[in-house]
């Protein structure tokens, strides 16, 4: 007989760390970079898609055709032409678009100022389909800004954008395929097409980027500020776009000023705007500036937080840029050439004169994100700068930062997690369980921390698996210790005998304390859970199987033992009492028989002693 090795198990450890989040700086494409308007090429494409796409979006307006309610419009008296007036009308009413054609043309001979004459014939342009559909956008445009009566401007207002929906983007994609072959071809049909449609701000956008990519900023500005003033598609696209190109005309001519501010001198800056030629002067960015300047000069505000320009968000932004755009250029180009150190020092300074501008906070965000450093003062970059809806890496951006904070505190916990588990990988012992339990309930009480410092969904969750693992695992414990101390138990058990049973009484006194180790394991198995139940099936299967091993040691020993005794007597040969003799030959063979009624529980070889010595006995005592 022997003891038995026992290993315990854990359930298959699903606890993972958090990986932080990939984020891919780009190179912002949109016009806030006022010196670089390169974007114009790489935008053609994308800019043509979307007004084809907005064109199929658009739903076809249904446009009545013009009844003799529109009589009352016309601003001529009756002087014998009304009759061809009201003829072309009917015939425009009946689909017979080319005889009205032909009595309006008669009619605008005389009157060629009659707007409703004008719009019917538009009208009918319109409904002829084909290339008479610019000659009636060329009809139209005058009309646009003429004192009309409102039934008739609302008509004319829905033609145009009815011929506009149709229009643009075959004009969009024809400028798009030939701007790169004839760059001034194709500027010159877009332009003669804005005459027509100044409503389109993304003819403008794009017309403007061209001009400003040649060099003509001036023309440029024009030519977006105009479409700013007049487009009702892509309106905030094209004047960001003027902004944008204002502050690039003004920035050489501010450059001395800037430059005196960011060296701590807003003196000296004042001075600088006063000297500046007139015609630049008068700008709203400049005059923000120098009130700016005057603010820093009389309440500096603390060391490192300035105050903010007492001016609209748009026009702070403006002046931001004015003051810093260069240097946030130069700084993503420095990240994108992999100098994100000298890109770091260049915005801290930057910053610590303009701590509210998003796309400097965007960057430093970015940059601090890259270095790996200081996650805490990124995340509130991030914060800030997500609140400019041009920034649109900047939600992104955000979310990788979090992930980074909550990594940096989550993922040692769960380091520890696992190296603690690696402890019983190759077995266990009560003792490397208690110490065991001793780590994973000092990580239990970590628990509050890391569900705090769980910044985004992922983290949560994970801290959430992380302490169901903990949970799972301390439970797995306690049902280890409790088999294993039974395991120790049974070994101490056994161990009394490990020389061997050599009595009755022995054997009597190791299946008690069995019999007594079995209950305990009933007792302890009936609030096991089944984890550790099936463990505990497992030792009490043991316990049993050494009960029966004992049944036969026992029986074999009292065998060895009658047979002892019936030797003992027959030595003593004939100097023995007969009587007394017989009486414990009598003895033997009484307990022999016995002992052969459950010989069932003997092994083989006993039960063959035990049946010779029986025969012996009974052929000794006839």
């Amino acid at each position: 007989m022997s003891g038995t090795g026992r290993d315990h198990t854990f359930q298959e450890i699903r606890v993972r760390a958090l990986h932080t989040q990939d984020f891919e700086f780009k190179e912002l494409t949109d016009t806030r970079a006022h010196g670089d308007f390169a974007g114009h090429d790489r935008r053609l494409e994308e800019i043509a898609r979307e007004a084809a796409a907005r064109a199929a979006s658009e739903t076809e307006l249904v446009l009545a055709p013009p009844v003799a309610a529109l009589t009352e419009m016309s601003l001529v008296f009756d002087d014998g032409d009304e009759d061809l007036l009201e003829d072309a009308r009917a015939n425009a009413a009946d689909g017979a678009y080319g005889l009205a054609l032909e009595l309006l043309a008669e009619y605008l001979q005389a009157h060629p100022e009659h707007q409703e004459g004008r719009y019917l014939r538009a009208y009918c342009l319109f409904r002829l389909d084909g290339e008479q559909q610019s000659e009636a956008l060329r009809i139209l445009r005058p009309l646009r800004t003429e004192d009309v009566p409102e039934e008739l401007r609302g008509r004319i207002r829905e033609l145009r954008r009815e011929l506009r929906r149709r229009l643009t983007p075959p004009e969009i994609a024809a400028y798009t395929e030939k701007v790169r072959s004839d760059p001034l071809g194709a500027q010159a049909r877009l332009q003669a097409y804005l005459e027509l449609a100044p409503e389109e701000g993304t003819a403008s956008h794009l017309l403007a980027l061209a001009q400003a990519q040649a060099g003509s900023l001036e023309i440029a500005l024009d030519t977006a500020e105009r479409g700013a003033a007049e487009a009702d598609v892509d309106r905030d696209r094209v004047a960001g776009l003027a902004r944008s190109l204002r502050l690039a005309l003004l920035a050489p001519h501010a450059a001395p000023a800037v430059s005196a501010f960011k060296t701590g001198d807003p003196d000296r800056a004042r001075r600088e705007l006063l000297r500046m030629d007139p015609r630049w002067r008068r700008s709203v960015v400049l005059d923000d500036f120098d009130a700016y300047l005057a603010l820093l000069i009389s309440s500096p505000g603390p060391q490192g937080s300035p105050p903010a320009p007492r001016v609209s968000a748009e026009r702070a932004e403006d002046l931001y840029s004015l003051i810093a755009e260069d240097d946030g250029r130069q700084a993503s180009m420095l990240m994108q050439t992999g100098r994100a150190e000298q890109a770091e020092r260049l915005l801290a300074h930057v910053l610590a004169l303009l701590p509210r501008f998003a796309w400097l906070n965007f960057l430093y965000a970015a940059c601090l994100y890259r270095l790996r450093r200081d996650p805490d003062r990124a995340a509130a970059c991030a914060e800030l700068a997500r609140a400019d809806r041009t920034l649109t890496q900047a939600g992104e951006l955000l979310e990788a930062i979090r992930s980074w904070q909550e990594a940096i505190v989550i993922n040692p916990a769960v380091e520890e997690y696992l190296t603690a588990m690696e402890t019983v990988r190759d077995g266990v012992s009560v003792d490397l369980l208690a110490a065991l339990r001793q780590r994973l309930t000092a990580l239990e009480r970590r628990l509050p921390e890391l569900k705090a410092a769980a910044r985004t969904d992922g983290g949560a969750r994970v801290v959430q698996e992380f302490g169901q693992a903990i949970a799972d695992r301390l439970r797995e414990i306690d049902d280890a210790m409790v088999v294993g101390g039974l395991h120790e138990k049974y070994d101490r058990v056994l161990s009394s005998v490990q020389g061997g049973i050599t009595d009755a009484a022995q054997a009597d006194r190791l299946d008690g304390s069995l019999a007594a180790l079995a209950g305990e394991i009933k007792n302890v198995r009936r609030n096991a859970r089944d984890g550790a139940r099936g463990q505990l099936d497992e030792l009490t299967s043991l316990v049993t199987q050494r009960r029966g091993e004992l049944e036969e040691v026992k029986g074999a020993v009292q065998v060895s033992d009658l047979v002892g005794r019936f030797n003992e007597l027959a030595q003593q040969g004939r100097y023995a009492n007969p009587y007394l003799t017989r009486a414990k030959l009598t003895t033997i063979l009484q307990e022999a028989q016995k002992l052969n009624r459950r010989r069932n529980r003997l092994d083989a070889r006993s039960r063959e002693l035990l049946n010779q010595l029986i025969g012996t006995l009974s052929r000794t005592l006839r």
